[in-house]
């Protein structure tokens, strides 16, 4: 079974709260389980706070992040696309887990979370635009 479901949200803080929504909406409408529903939560929070804060210097209510939720061949994927500055997610260094947390830098950790939640994070960039697709494969 395939099914797509695509969406914008606005570039505020609150958009993340509405992305769940639909995300709980489509997951229950298609069957998606729990254990695959929850990581893609942390992922929209965690993806949409840092282009809202970072990309958007704190928010932007004209400015629309565009989302996409696909599901085929039993793999549940989660695509963000916004306008902002180019940024790779992973070609940034991985925080390093040996220091004190009072002794590391801000940042990082975010993405690393992400890596292991899900089967596969890619990033791209085209026509002025960051896409970021997540895909986690749903246990038969």
């Amino acid at each position: 079974m395939e099914a797509r479901h695509r969406f914008r949200v606005p570039g505020l803080l609150d958009g993340a709260r509405g992305a769940a929504l639909e995300l709980d909406a489509f997951s229950e409408a298609h069957g998606v389980p729990f254990e695959v529903k929850w990581p893609f939560h942390v992922a929209l929070d965690e993806v949409l706070s840092n282009i809202v804060k970072y990309g958007l210097a704190g928010g932007d209510a004209q400015r629309q992040i565009e989302l996409e939720l696909a599901l085929d061949g039993g793999v549940l994927e989660l695509t963000v696309v916004d306008d902002t500055a180019a940024f790779d997610p992973l070609s940034a260094p991985a925080p390093d887990l040996s220091l004190p947390i009072e002794e590391r830098p801000v940042g990082g950790l975010g993405i690393t979370i992400l890596k292991g939640l899900m089967d596969s994070v890619e990033y791209g960039r085209d026509g002025g635009r960051n896409r970021l697709v997540l895909r986690k494969r749903i246990a038969a």
